[in-house]
């Protein structure tokens, strides 16, 4: 099995992908990679004859006027809000950071800039970046040391002072000193802080952001623009030089964001000799990855709605960029933004602004614009919004910060047109959107063939937004480089509301980030009918093991009260099954012994129900917050989950087998008798024959009538 796999990777990493990364280990592994490197102690990168000696670059710096933003934004942003930011900030200058936009750590006063702030452990400096992160497990996920090294805080510094005037100098001062002991302490290709192009490319633009909305502004401003000149110098030349990496091995964001500091130096830094080469190759990859990375119904390669943020925030850094020195922005760059718009746009909840929690989520916002939760995309799509269709989609709010750093004051006067919500089909991604008559009620499911290799191990999952509560929601990613048992737990179907066949995940969790054996789906069908909508789709990621298993499930949603899911699991033999559904953070009930969860929201009780084809109530599980053998967990923000209901269904049957979740408001009152079902819920009901997993004759009527 081990040979089978291999050879299944070196499939899906294609010859020129096998290559690169061939190529990649012999130079690391070898030692050859480290060839070039001047030693912890010894400054590489560019000669001091090519770093700017004044503050002429500065001029070309791309963000607006923080006196007019702030300005323009007070009557926008609630005073609370304001009083959060200027403590956020106050307090990152004594080493307490926001981290992931959600949780302060503590990382020393001075900042220690190797300690991982959960445990206390520290990552060694003095080695070459290609190994910095080898060996080390002891000490935690990683990314939570890398957390601080991106300067969150800069941008909480810059806007703080920008809203607080009288705080200018003491944010300035504190901040340069920060970015000058980072530098000290982090000497180029040395240590865990160079070991990421995309984490330098991170670091670079929150400095270029705080010199030009911030440091520029103040005493320290020649000081800090011939500081980070050098560093975007230095930074700029160690991306270049190890580019091909996420160019052949990752072409994701990472790729995006390292391209993105190329093009920023090579426009910011025009008397740099490699700037015309810089710019020129930051533009092409930008442009390959508007087109290849941005799939043609909108969705993103990494199926993670957090990650498409990050590569939409690096389109529109680049567009601002395009702007403001004369380029015009590549037309690849507003369709991939537009295409984009209206994907993110269907599957949001337009209460709070959030999505549901879709694939891979690292925390990862690198442009902190607006003092908005870290799940709000508002701030994000409203700046969309503008750039490509110079139109506003919400009111005024806090979430229009964004906008007016991007593109001034003025941008917050154009036309509103507020989104339309319908249900919609991305097929091309795998992403089906049931919406109802009202905007809070809608459910996404989770159907199509693996394109590339970034995905949660997630077929056929089914997220349920209800009067504006995700109800039944995505577990998240919690850590990626902690504990083995969460990253798998986390990534792997059993967390996730789809089915699990003889306790085996649909794709093989091959390495910590990669998955083999592309799971292939297809729709079967797809319709709107105005009172209900459904969708049916099945998928193959069974069919590699004896008995060739196929799950198919259908959703109907009756609006705006009701989902039924019909689950078939097809093949030959019989086999274990496991279905799960994942509750929101309420309180809840549950029957002893029977698949049934009754959730206390703020609108009321929401239930969850199975049932075999027959009617009856099946054999079901409720825990929440189990450690051991993780369950019932849910992670919204990196690096922190919270104990919420899993409802688990098991049987062990001849195929085929079907079951029938009912999931709706109040608890639902159900009829069968032949295959002809009746299901009463709160405010409506239904009746419909189910034949092989699939509906027919679907007929909705006011529950209240007759």
């Amino acid at each position: 099995m081990r040979l089978r796999d291999s050879i299944q990777e070196l499939r899906e990493l294609g010859l020129q992908g096998t290559l690169f990364r061939a190529g990649w280990e012999i130079k690391t592994r070898t030692g050859l990679v480290r060839l070039h490197w001047p030693g912890p102690n010894r400054e590489g990168g560019h000669t001091p004859g090519t770093w700017p000696d004044g503050t002429q670059w500065t001029a070309r710096l791309p963000f607006s006027d923080p006196i007019s933003v702030a300005d323009s934004m007070r009557g926008r942003i609630p005073p609370e809000n304001l009083e959060w930011l200027s403590s956020v900030a106050a307090d990152s200058l004594r080493g307490n950071i926001l981290c992931f936009g959600r949780w302060k750590g503590n990382y020393g006063n001075p900042v220690n800039w190797q300690i991982n702030p959960t445990n206390g452990q520290v990552w060694k400096p003095a080695i070459h970046w290609a190994t910095a992160l080898k060996g080390d497990t002891e000490i935690g996920d990683i990314k939570l040391t890398w957390e601080v090294a991106r300067f969150p805080h800069a941008y909480h510094l810059a806007r703080g002072a920008a809203f607080d005037p009288s705080k200018k100098e003491e944010f300035s001062q504190g901040l340069l000193a920060q970015i000058e002991d980072f530098i000290e302490a982090n000497p180029v290709g040395s240590g865990i802080h160079w070991a990421s192009g995309q984490e330098i490319a991170f670091r670079l633009l929150s400095w270029i952001f705080s010199l030009d909305v911030l440091m520029i502004r103040s005493d320290t401003g020649g000081r800090a623009a011939r500081i980070i000149a050098k560093s975007l110098l230095e930074g700029s030349g160690h991306i270049e030089e190890n580019i091909d990496y996420a160019r052949f091995s990752v072409y994701n964001n990472h790729l995006l964001s390292e391209a993105l500091a190329l093009y920023a130096a090579g426009i910011l830094l025009p008397q740099a000799p490699e700037s015309g080469r810089w710019r020129r190759l930051g533009l092409e990859i930008l442009q390959e990855g508007a087109e290849r990375q941005f799939y043609p119904d909108g969705g993103y390669i990494q199926q993670s709605h957090n990650y498409h943020r990050v590569a939409l925030q690096d389109l529109l850094f680049a567009w601002i960029l395009a702007r403001a020195h004369g380029d015009q922005p590549p037309q690849s760059w507003g369709q991939a933004m537009e295409r984009s718009l209206q994907f993110l746009l269907t599957h949001q909840n337009p209460a709070d602004g959030s999505l549901p929690n879709y694939g891979a989520n690292d925390g990862s916002l690198p442009m902190i614009l607006s003092t908005c939760d870290f799940s709000d995309f508002r701030p994000l799509l409203q700046a969309v919004s503008i750039a490509v269709r110079a139109k506003r989609i919400y009111d005024a709010g806090p979430w229009d910060e964004t906008a007016a750093w991007l593109f001034g004051p003025r941008a917050l006067d154009q036309p509103l047109q507020k989104p339309a919500y319908f249900s919609v089909s991305f097929a091309q991604t795998g992403y089906h959107v049931l919406r109802g008559r009202s905007a809070g009620s809608f459910s996404s499911f989770r159907c199509g063939t693996i394109r590339d290799r970034f995905s949660q191990i997630d077929m056929l999952h089914v997220d349920v937004w209800w009067r504006g509560q995700n109800v039944i929601a995505d577990a998240g990613s919690f850590l990626y480089n902690g504990p083995e048992k969460w990253h798998r737990h986390f990534m792997g179907t059993a967390c996730h509301n789809t089915i699990m066949v003889d306790g085996r995940d649909q794709m093989l969790h091959y390495r910590r980030f990669k998955c083999l054996y592309w799971t292939e789906a297809r729709i079967l069908d797809f319709q709107e009918r105005g009172s209900y909508a459904f969708v049916t789709g099945e998928h193959y990621g069974f069919r590699r093991y004896p008995g060739q298993c196929v799950h198919r499930r259908s959703v109907l949603f009756v609006k705006d009260d009701l989902w039924v899911v019909v689950d078939r699991v097809l093949g030959e033999g019989e086999h274990n099954l496991r279905l799960h559904w994942l509750g929101g953070d309420f309180s809840y009930q549950t029957d002893s012994g029977n698949a049934h969860l009754v959730m206390n929201t703020g609108a009321g009780p929401f239930s969850v129900t199975v049932l075999d084809e027959n009617g009856r109530y099946l054999a079901g599980e409720v825990v929440s917050g189990r450690e051991g053998s993780p369950r019932g967990w849910l992670s919204r923000y990196y690096g922190e989950k919270i104990a919420v209901p899993s409802l688990v269904v098991e049987r062990k049957e001849l195929l085929p087998v079907t079951m029938i979740s009912i999931l709706c408001s109040g608890v639902p009152k159900v009829m069968v008798s032949d295959g002809h079902w009746g299901i009463c819920a709160e405010r409506i009901s239904t009746n419909f024959l189910v034949r092989d997993g699939l509906f027919d004759s679907i007929r909705i009527s006011d529950a209240n009538q007759g």
